[in-house]
């Protein structure tokens, strides 16, 4: 479990899903009003207390990543069934690509037409990204390991 290399991809992938909500995607900064910033949690209006709008609107966004995350978590303690454990990151790489589509091209031209701000991106618009490619790297790990399964029971 721990010496395959995609228990190390899909711990990465969890690892980077929890990044997610520390890490805003994107700022909106506007000298008349203020900035506001773009978290997976919502939108943060950054005054002297900061406030957060908007929870709701971004919920979709949030409940992609706990389930991603929680795929991935998932899919490390199925080494023994690869074949669900393929199924489970597969599922998970579609909602990491719903994600990204959903955050590059709704929210970002929503908050940027709502705010009449040009858009920023920060640091947490790459960590999707990178959890994407991490779960194709997993993805092409299991099959290979499965193949190497297959041609084991062929030579006995």
């Amino acid at each position: 479990m721990i010496q395959r290399i995609q228990t190390l991809y899909l711990s990465i992938v969890a690892a980077a899903c929890i990044l997610l909500f520390f890490f805003p995607l994107a700022e909106y900064p506007n000298d008349i009003q203020g900035t506001y910033i773009f978290y997976i949690t919502g939108v943060r209006y950054m005054m002297d207390p900061p406030i957060t709008v908007q929870f709701w609107t971004t919920f979709p966004l949030l409940l992609l990543v706990i389930l991603t995350m929680a795929l991935a978590f998932i899919s490390i303690f199925l080494y023994k069934k690869r074949r669900i454990q393929l199924l489970l990151v597969n599922i998970a790489f579609l909602f990491m690509i719903i994600l990204i589509s959903l955050v590059l091209l709704y929210y970002n031209g929503h908050f940027e037409k709502l705010f009449n701000t040009p858009i920023s991106y920060q640091f947490g618009i790459f960590i999707p990204l990178v959890s994407l490619g991490l779960l194709i790297l997993a993805s092409r790990a299991i099959r290979k390991d499965e193949s190497m399964v297959k041609s084991a029971d062929r030579l006995r």
